[in-house]
């Protein structure tokens, strides 16, 4: 058993110390050194008469066991004068324990005003009157415990007792308020809702006489007093207490929903309100007011906010999805065919992309990268789970709305490649709603190959509770002649020949499923039409060159059928970029437009990017994201004119230090050490990913987390936000040069 905890010289009040709870409060602090005052008016239960009796019995107790005491028979509303006693017979107070109290249960339909304002008096009133009467004597001498009696009833609510559950409740509020204030002079506060058989309890008839025993009031002293001990650090805290079991109470708050208030309205509550009233893993319990409001306006200032039944962006936004696949050149072969290549079998550029034989020179046309991307799609409809935490929109029902590809390097003729999906953004589009989901693609040695971004839209799936954002107006295609024209007929079966490739929904093949879903038959994928758009791109400014193939948008304006005829007519803006529109000849329908494609000026160096993974890291690392956002500082100075300070991070496992100077003039970011820094963030260059985001949700999840630390002015971390709308290709792009750099011979 460790050292006995002692109370020798310590001056303790205990109030309805004659009874129950404060009689054995009164007589284990006694036993252990304490000079108590025992205050007891005799009163009984419902607060009437007066008798020393009570108060003199449990004095001689503590005499009888050779300590000292002193009764004291005033009144909790005269808190002052019980206090008085404590300084005339002892000259101070260390302790003071509010434990008097009374009942006057009635249904709140029979309740009297009289009865409501004697228990508030009792209750609250009274712990008030001698908190007050003791805060100075505390403050002075920079010490003191005090201890308020709550109960069930106040942290639940109770029938028949509304007025001694405010009460109670009321204490919980007052002793957490006076923890923040008495800490600087180490008053320390603290609240019990025990369960005893006490005097009230007894008399309530609320237990059964054989529990009385089980629920003894000398089961509760103990930890009464532990929190009155001078080595006890515990303040602000809620304890339930009783029988033997001891526990603290914490508030917990539902992780809630942030709703877009330009949209805010009851139903919108209505339909989150199994979100916001959810309690789970993502339930927060702050310690105090200062951490909700912190996390409250870092969501509320988050751009991952809003959601419905159908997305929970703050969950969703955060997720990610990871998937392996692999390919070999007999893949990239059929997915040729099936976008129309290699038509005429003695075109030699065309064999290319067909011709395993032609080993180094083989092909891969790069719109083959929405391959991967489409499997996510299908797995998720198969399996009818969401492909991200958070994000339960109904893929079969989704209509794919517009494709971005972006190619970081020739495709090789066979690959291992691994996948990372991220909800780039949700959007209300009235009774509809639009997704669009981010997928960087790597080799297996984590080299950067391709970025997918895939735009889908729910008709009938009301978007409301998520971001409105205009839709983003089509490239104008020049008033001249197209600069070249291709057109070329698809076969009767080429949705058959195209979902051999992996995507096998059944809208292109089943004539049942097409006519259930209201079209009258199957229609031709519209990856497919996208990978004619692009081959014949290639054809035309490319010299039949897919390397140098560098990204693709374009929006689906209309389906085509198996047998069309697509005609794609295609102006040079420049000399690396392309904008195109494509129509389906017989039915004059545009079924693609909007189409821009940009070009390498030359053909990546694909053995470089190779050597390079072989020495550098392949993921994002410190260089990469400084990097870039040395680059937007430069092209945004007004950043530095409204930041004015200066950020150092600690880089840690790759150990680097770096600079984000705010306050020189446009501003600069250079690796080094600050003099003067305005706030230090350690971060690992593991999590260079979440610092290139950009968004404080995924930065406090790391905080929170223990894996970034934060020093100075924290608030100025905020600052960061100016950051976070940097094209995240642009991260991915750093990581292929800082590779191919580093593979060229010095």
């Amino acid at each position: 058993m460790s050292q006995e905890l002692r109370f020798d010289g310590k001056v303790a009040i205990v109030t309805g110390a004659g009874n129950g709870l404060g009689r054995a409060h009164a007589l284990l602090l006694g036993s252990r050194g304490a000079k108590v005052v025992v205050n007891d008016l005799g009163v009984n239960l419902q607060g009437v008469g007066v008798s020393s009796a009570a108060a003199d019995a449990v004095v001689a107790e503590i005499r009888a066991m050779g300590g000292e005491a002193v009764a004291d028979y005033n009144s909790v509303a005269e808190g002052e004068k019980i206090v008085a006693t404590a300084l005339e017979a002892f000259g101070t107070v260390d302790i003071l324990i509010n434990n008097a109290g009374i009942l006057r249960d009635v249904s709140f339909a029979k309740m009297t005003e009289e009865q409501w304002d004697l228990i508030q008096e009792i209750h609250v009133k009274g712990a008030f009157k001698l908190t007050h009467a003791v805060w100075p004597i505390m403050r002075e001498k920079g010490y003191g415990r005090i201890i308020m009696t709550a109960s069930g009833a106040g942290v639940f609510g109770n029938f028949g007792q509304c007025n001694y559950s405010t009460a109670k409740s009321g204490l919980i509020g007052f002793a957490k308020s006076l923890a923040f204030e008495g800490a600087s002079k180490n008053i320390r506060v603290n609240t019990i809702a025990p369960i005893a058989a006490s005097r009230l309890v007894i008399a309530s008839g609320i237990l059964p006489e054989d529990v009385h025993v089980k629920l003894a009031s000398e089961h509760v002293a103990p930890m009464v007093s532990w929190l009155c001990h001078e080595d006890c650090p515990e303040t602000g805290g809620l304890f339930e207490v009783g029988g033997g079991f001891h526990a603290k109470y914490r508030w917990e708050r539902s992780q809630g929903r942030v709703l877009h208030t330009d949209t805010l309205s009851p139903e919108l509550v209505r339909e989150n309100w199994e979100r916001i009233t959810q309690f789970d893993e993502h339930s927060v319990h702050h310690t105090n007011g200062g951490e909700g409001f912190q996390e409250l306006f870092a969501r509320l200032d988050s751009p991952a906010k809003g959601g419905n039944q159908y997305v929970d962006m703050e969950v969703a936004s955060n997720a990610v999805s990871t998937l392996g696949t692999e390919y070999n050149q007999t893949d990239a072969a059929l997915y040729a065919l099936a976008v129309g290549a290699a038509k005429d079998p003695l075109d030699e550029t065309e064999l290319l992309y067909i011709n395993e034989f032609k080993d180094e020179e083989f092909r891969v046309l790069p719109t083959m990268a929405v391959l991967p991307a489409t499997e996510v799609f299908l797995q998720a409809i198969k399996s009818g789970k969401p492909s991200l935490e958070g994000l339960e929109l109904p893929f079969a029902n989704g209509l794919h709305g517009e494709q971005y590809t972006v190619m970081y390097r020739p495709l090789p003729p066979a690959a291992k490649l691994q996948h990372t999906m991220r909800l780039k953004q949700a959007i209300d589009k009235g009774r509809s709603s639009v997704s669009i989901l981010a997928i960087e693609t790597t080799d297996e040695n984590g080299v950067p190959l391709f970025y997918n971004e895939i735009t889908s839209f729910y008709a009938g799936v009301p978007g409301a509770g998520l971001e409105k954002v205009p839709s983003a107006p089509l490239p104008e295609l020049p008033a001249r002649s197209p600069d070249a024209v291709i057109a070329e007929q698809t076969e009767i079966n080429q949705a058959l020949l195209y979902r051999l490739c992996g995507d096998w929904n059944p809208m292109h093949v089943d004539p049942d499923y097409a006519k259930a879903a209201g079209y009258e038959k199957p229609f031709l994928h519209g990856l497919c039409t996208f990978g004619y758009a692009g081959r014949h791109v290639i054809k035309a400014f490319c010299n039949n060159d897919s390397r140098l193939f560098k990204s693709i948008r374009v929006r689906f304006a209309s389906i085509v059928m198996p047998g069309d005829t697509l005609e794609t007519r295609m102006w040079r803006e420049t000399p690396t970029r392309v904008v195109f529109e494509m129509r389906a000849v017989e039915r004059d329908v545009v079924v693609l437009k909007g189409g821009v494609v940009e070009i390498f000026d030359k053909v990546p160096d694909i053995s470089s990017l190779t050597n390079a993974s072989k020495e550098e890291p392949k993921t994002l690392t410190a260089h990469d994201v400084f990097g870039v956002y040395k680059a937007h500082l430069q092209a945004h100075p007004e950043i530095a004119a409204e930041a004015q300070m200066i950020m150092q991070f600690v880089v840690k496992n790759r150990e680097s230090n770096w600079v984000l100077d705010l306050k020189n003039g446009n501003g600069d970011l250079y690796e080094g050490v600050a003099d003067n820094a305005d706030v230090t963030m350690v971060i690992q260059e593991a999590n260079m990913p979440e610092l290139a985001s950009g968004e404080e949700p995924q930065l406090q999840k790391l905080f929170f987390g223990g894996k970034l630390k934060l020093t100075g002015d924290t608030m100025a971390s905020k600052k960061l936000e100016a950051f976070a709308g940097i094209d995240q290709k642009l991260y991915a792009a750093a990581t292929a040069e800082r590779l191919a750099k580093a593979a060229k011979p010095a």
